[in-house]
């Protein structure tokens, strides 16, 4: 054949199927696009120049890799609805004497076609919004200094590699199954009759066991350290457990449905019903597949919004002073005044004008909270885990609205609260001056962990704790706590490095700016990455409804044509339709909203790992990101559903 033959017959073939092509094309362009613009801002030579860019690099490096992996997913899964749509056109193909060499020809050429346009496009596309999306980030970042955005030829070769390999094993795929196929097989597509599904109630049974226990796990964790522990165990019990509901409960739930005489027998429902019960085998796997993407859609958007928005908390918690110099090391009492010293000498020589200077020795243990017991624990597993930080009062610089303490008193100070009138530190007892106070320049807060601060009366208390804690279980270091003058910010980097390079070993100094650059770039760079996996879980929901859609579409025209002559009019026509996809199609966002609702608590506790302990930010998250999913798959359907009509009609 004529080699210009095939090109033209694919490009008819594309027109043709625009219907199917496009949303497909599309889809891709935008994944291209998306994994081209973090991949830049990787590669961007400006980016390691900020503070916090480092750590930015590499959080968009991992957030690339799960871009390309879920997009390799995506587009096999939506190919395979393309192949489904064009059964008959290939029996045709062979029918008429083409040779199956000649329709993988085609193929070939449709693919390159294809993959071109999406490629370029998604690339051009990528540049041009590759600046806007670098500026917002920049502002997500806090950082204010004017970054250049450049196109980048290594991101570039990496996108059109990736892509390029998935778009090449696509197309593997649909040869094998051109090579494989049956020509009468793919004639009679959809007008093969299938029989009626049993009820498989092991794996019903199976699909409730393992739903139950990942939602148990979710539930039950109460530590940050089990959460992180039991995350992805629960996650893919609860996977598991979805789709083998979908496929076993789903038929279960139809045929109850279709047990109940008063509902079963409506026009309306009895069409519907019906049709999907027979066909519930092939529609099990896409309603399954739609409710995960719906769950880590919401998951994914609520919790890096909370990071994102609770962020200067957690660096207050973690700088309460401008900057911090801490001992790796027991110091004695000469090392801690020659570090005073030195830290004195360097801020006034860089002329850094304080505020206020405190200083002092700790105790840190880690241990679990039993009410009012706090409990050293070498395993630091258990729930209710914490780390306390015991500072003697009158050995220490800070300056003080409490008075002096008694040798049974102390001061629990920090974010962390004892209400009762005595706390018990192993099996010493003291009683809790003031309840609470409001103490802050403790050392850097255990991420995992509840922290409490407990100033005690003098050395010899903060002693007797550390024997009772035991050194298996404690350590004593040093803490310097500085915050500076307003007006002299300028000179303080300089003095941080002059710090840095004239103290010890076992020294370690950090200030505010640098630690906030880190935890915006991470926090920010997460938010970034969760609103791009966002995006593309949202597509790959878009793309499997309108896809299930048209399909069901074309399989049930000739259906609701027939009962139209014998006697079904259009309006019951479009209350069937209606029925139909308030039975089935909203249960994957209904069985997402319980799955959100069942990992909440997980998912809080994992924010406590990142140091984000106020569930009510979590709560407001969640419930304004479902409200807006909510919306947009409202939307979703109702525009899928008139294309349905159309088909049907």
């Amino acid at each position: 054949m004529n080699k210009s033959f095939y090109g033209s017959l694919a490009i008819n073939n594309i027109k043709k199927n625009a219907r199917n092509y496009v949303p497909y094309m599309l889809t891709c362009m935008l994944s291209v696009m998306i994994f081209y613009i973090m991949l830049s801002i990787v590669y961007n030579p400006n980016v390691t120049k900020m503070l916090g860019g480092a750590s930015l690099r590499s959080l968009l490096g991992f957030g690339v890799g799960v871009i390309g992996f879920f997009s390799a997913i995506f587009l096999f899964y939506t190919n395979s609805f393309l192949i489904k749509q064009r059964k008959r056109e290939l029996a045709l193909y062979n029918i008429l004497g083409m040779a199956k060499r000649h329709v993988g020809k085609v193929f070939f050429v449709e693919t390159l076609m294809t993959s071109a346009v999406s490629l370029v496009t998604g690339l051009v596309g990528g540049f041009i919004l590759g600046k806007l999306v670098f500026l917002v980030l920049l502002k997500l970042m806090q950082v204010e200094i004017p970054m250049e955005y450049q196109f980048s030829l290594d991101a570039t070769i990496m996108t059109i590699l990736v892509y390029g390999a998935i778009f090449m094993a696509v197309l593997l795929c649909n040869l094998g199954r051109i090579s494989l196929s049956n020509p009468m097989e793919l004639l009679a597509g959809g007008r093969q009759g299938e029989k009626e599904p049993k009820t498989k109630w092991v794996l019903a049974f199976l699909g409730l066991l393992t739903t139950g226990i990942g939602y148990y796990m979710a539930i039950t964790v109460e530590s940050p350290l089990s959460a992180l522990l039991v995350f992805f165990i629960a996650v893919l019990l609860v996977i598991i457990g979805t789709y083998l509901l979908f496929i076993a409960g789903s038929i279960a739930f139809l045929k109850l449905l279709r047990a109940n005489k008063a509902f079963y027998y409506k026009t309306e429902h009895f069409t519907s019903i019906s049709g999907m019960l027979y066909r519930m085998k092939r529609n099990a796997a896409g309603l399954a597949s739609i409710c995960i993407l719906s769950t880590m859609v919401l998951v994914t958007v609520s919790t890096t919004v909370s990071l994102q928005v609770g962020v200067e908390d957690v660096i207050d918690r973690n700088m309460p002073n401008d900057l911090q110099i801490m001992s790796h090391r027991e110091l004695s009492k000469e090392e801690q005044d020659t570090l005073v010293g030195q830290v004195s000498a360097v801020l006034k020589k860089n002329q850094v004008s304080l505020e206020y200077m405190r200083h002092y020795t700790y105790v840190a243990a880690a241990g679990y909270r039993d009410d009012n017991q706090l409990m050293p624990d070498a395993s630091y597993t258990k729930n209710g885990m914490m780390e306390m930080y015991v500072i003697p009062l009158s050995e220490s610089s800070m300056r003080t609205a409490y008075g002096s303490l008694r040798q049974d008193e102390v001061i629990i100070g920090g974010d962390q609260k004892v209400e009762s009138d005595t706390v018990m530190i192993g099996n010493l007892e003291f009683k809790v001056k003031d309840g609470s106070s409001d103490f802050v320049g403790a050392p850097i807060v255990g991420s995992m962990a509840e922290a409490y601060y407990i100033l005690v009366a003098d050395k010899s208390v903060q002693d007797k704790i550390a024997q009772e804690v035991g050194k298996e279980y404690s350590y004593e270091r040093f803490f310097i706590g500085v915050d500076i003058d307003e007006n002299s910010w300028d000179q303080v980097q300089t003095a941080v490095e002059a710090l840095k390079s004239d103290l010890k070993d076992g020294v370690v100094v950090e200030d505010r700016l640098s630690v906030a650059a880190d935890f915006h770039s991470i926090y920010g760079g997460l938010l970034f990455i969760g609103i791009f996996l966002g995006l593309l879980f949202l597509m790959m929901t878009v793309l499997i409804i309108y896809y299930k859609q048209i399909t069901e579409g074309h399989e049930d025209s000739e259906r609701y044509q027939i009962m139209q002559k014998v006697g079904m009019s259009l309006s019951e026509v479009k209350r069937s339709i209606r029925s139909q996809i308030l039975i089935v199609f909203f249960l994957p966002l209904i069985v997402a909203v319980f799955h959100v609702a069942a990992a909440f608590n997980m998912m809080s506790k994992l924010l406590i790992a990142l140091q984000i302990p106020t569930v009510s930010l979590f709560v407001i998250s969640t419930i304004g990101t479902l409200l807006a999913f909510v919306v947009i798959y409202v939307a979703v359907y109702s525009a899928t559903a008139r294309e349905y009509y159309k088909l049907v009609k």
